[in-house]
């Protein structure tokens, strides 16, 4: 009997949990850390939109300054597109 209950049970569990671990992941993004100087605080860290990257037509700032991707390193700005 007991047997038999196991073997009924344990597959009706392992789907169910399987479906439910399913639902529960989550694509979540990755906050990206960009850098801005700041006229009287020197270089700043701030966290940047996901589509900012070294490519694209307009600039990412943040409180009205250009956001780059390394402190001290103003070649590299960080841009998106439209």
């Amino acid at each position: 009997m007991k047997a038999r209950f196991l073997k009924l049970v344990l597959p009706a569990f392992a789907i169910l949990l399987a479906v439910g671990l399913a639902f529960a992941t989550e694509n979540k993004p990755v906050p990206k850390i960009g850098y801005y100087e700041h006229p009287a605080l020197g270089w700043q860290e701030v966290t940047v939109d996901d589509n900012c990257g070294e490519s694209g037509s307009i600039a990412c700032t943040a409180f009205g300054q250009q956001v780059y991707s390394e402190p001290n390193d103003e070649s590299t700005p960080l841009m998106r597109e439209l």
